[in-house]
């Protein structure tokens, strides 16, 4: 097909006007599917008329009558007209088809997403999501990711993104109630779970006034063991209170009397430019709800953005 020169096409409205007009027999149920007055399709063909310099369809009655130009014009006009709507039915199905793709950390993805994803299903069951818990920052945009989960201590930076404030959490600590009771030795003495090398962790037990050099230090490898270590009474964890909370709950770990140094935000980033009709579902409703308990106690509650944990 030959380069298309849209310096002398006429209007994509003229030509909606009369192709709806010759297929539909009449400027006034032409106007109805266009949700435009009468005459105002009317002035749009005629328009057309003019700038082709040639004659497209005439009144009879209530109705219109197309001449030899204009039924051409009609025929090769409904056909383009479908193409176009055929390719984007194609591209919106494919969209459609495409799950909601998330990368967030694994504490995030274990704690808070993945416990209340029934929930998003019950009410958008035909939206599928696809989750990637990684404690590594991922390439949104090259890997095709719809939303990034991360955390931030102050307003985020993060050029080529929106930044969409889900929380603000306290940092706490907590252990096991077999390690954390009454006559307890001191914090200092006992074992602490945090990944060695790392300057988050490290730095965050600074912040609660402890020498990480002087603790002992339970490091399995990986991060996503520190809070199961956490549950089984291996030591204590700092952790963000979002991240604790169904574990507070239900009586598996216990905060300690020991005051919050500092506060994480969470945000979810999306790439910029338009966000995906299915993702737009899905992060309004993370924002409603990921600041309430997950399952049929928190349902109904309202959810809010920001706030203290």
């Amino acid at each position: 097909m030959s380069d298309i020169d849209w310096r002398h096409l006429p209007s994509l409205s003229s030509l909606r006007a009369f192709e709806l007009t010759a297929r539909m027999g009449s400027f006034a149920a032409a106007a109805r599917a266009l949700n435009v007055t009468h005459a105002a399709v009317a002035q749009q063909v005629r328009g057309l008329e003019a700038e082709l310099g040639v004659a497209l369809a005439r009144r009879s009655g209530r109705s219109v009558q197309l001449t030899d130009a204009g039924a051409r014009l009609a025929a090769s006009l409904t056909e383009g007209f479908g193409v176009m709507a055929q390719g984007i039915a194609d591209v919106r199905r494919q969209q459609q088809a495409q799950p909601v793709q998330i990368a967030a950390t694994v504490f995030i993805s274990q704690s808070v997403i993945l416990p209340r994803l029934h929930e998003f299903w019950e009410r958008h069951p035909d939206i599928a999501v696809s989750v990637l818990p990684s404690q590594d920052l991922v390439d949104l945009v090259a890997l095709g990711f719809d939303i990034g989960i991360r955390t931030s201590f102050g307003d985020p930076d993060w050029p080529g993104f929106d930044a969409h404030l889900l929380l603000e959490s306290e940092v706490i600590l907590v252990g096991a109630p077999t390690l954390v009771r009454p006559g307890m030795k001191p914090l200092d003495e006992l074992p602490w779970i945090w990944s060695r090398g790392s300057d988050y962790d490290e730095g965050t037990i600074r912040a609660f006034g402890f020498d990480p050099a002087k603790l002992r230090n339970v490091d399995l490898g990986t991060p996503i063991f520190q809070l199961a270590s956490a549950r089984q009474g291996l030591g204590l964890c700092a952790a963000t209170d979002i991240i604790v909370r169904s574990d507070l709950e239900a009586g598996t770990l216990v905060r300690l009397p020991v005051p919050s140094p500092f506060s994480v935000r969470y945000y979810a980033a999306t790439p910029k430019g338009p966000v995906r009709p299915q993702a737009k579902v899905f992060l309004d409703w993370l924002i409603s709800v990921i600041d309430r308990p997950a399952g049929p106690e928190g349902a109904g509650q309202g959810g809010g953005q920001g706030g203290g944990a």
